[in-house]
């Protein structure tokens, strides 16, 4: 009577997934998930990529006239459009990736415009951060002659660079994830830049190569 009462006993808990099982399995759930997600992830994109057309269009339309300029009209266009915009796709990305049900669309719309000041904020900070590496690295680079000390400058701004850059992985998906003040948002991003140094350069590292690849095997000229 005991084996047959606990062959029918449902809430007698099972055996489990072996740790290592699911850790094995998280290492080929990013391509599982990618290609279930294929067509999604195309429509992502594709709406993703209309809100960057009014920032192209300003930063092509100042080039020809200063460099500098169109850069900076390009990301403070891209503030108040493209910033809001990555908020929503990061939520359905995020959403993709923890397999989570998403409707398109009105989630997208909807993160956009809960998180429309944070975003935008978020991503006026980054731009105008890298934009100052990169006038400091110049700076050092063609006005400055110092020698060696030189060399120690520019080190330091690539370093400082980097961190900008590896906060921005963290950035979207923390103020679409959890209710924090900006500046509590940027201090722990910052915090994972430095303490997830290498899993961010393997994210880097793996960015360049598709961007590689894809220049490689489907150029635009």
């Amino acid at each position: 009577m005991g084996l047959i009462s606990n062959m029918f006993n449902y809430s007698k808990p099972g055996p489990g997934v072996d740790k290592e099982e699911r850790q094995k399995r998280r290492f080929f759930l990013f391509f599982e998930l990618f290609f279930r997600k294929f067509w999604k992830l195309i429509q992502l994109n594709l709406l993703y990529v209309l809100f960057w057309i009014p920032p192209l269009i300003a930063g092509t339309l100042l080039t020809p006239y200063n460099a500098t300029l169109a850069y900076l009209a390009f990301f403070l266009v891209g503030t108040f459009v493209a910033g809001p915009a990555t908020a929503g796709a990061v939520y359905i990305l995020r959403n993709f990736a923890t397999q989570t049900p998403v409707f398109l669309l009105s989630d997208f719309f909807q993160q956009f415009k809960a998180n429309y000041k944070q975003s935008a904020l978020a991503f006026l900070f980054n731009s105008l951060a890298l934009f100052a590496c990169y006038a400091s690295y110049l700076f050092y680079g063609e006005y400055m002659d110092m020698g060696f000390l030189n060399y120690v400058f520019k080190a330091m701004v690539l370093i400082m660079a980097l961190l900008v850059l590896f906060e921005t992985f963290h950035t979207f998906l923390m103020i679409v994830t959890v209710d924090l003040k900006l500046k509590d948002i940027f201090k722990n991003c910052f915090l994972f830049a430095i303490l997830n140094l290498v899993r961010n350069f393997c994210s880097l590292l793996f960015a360049v190569g598709f961007l590689w690849l894809e220049y490689k095997f489907f150029p635009l000229s």
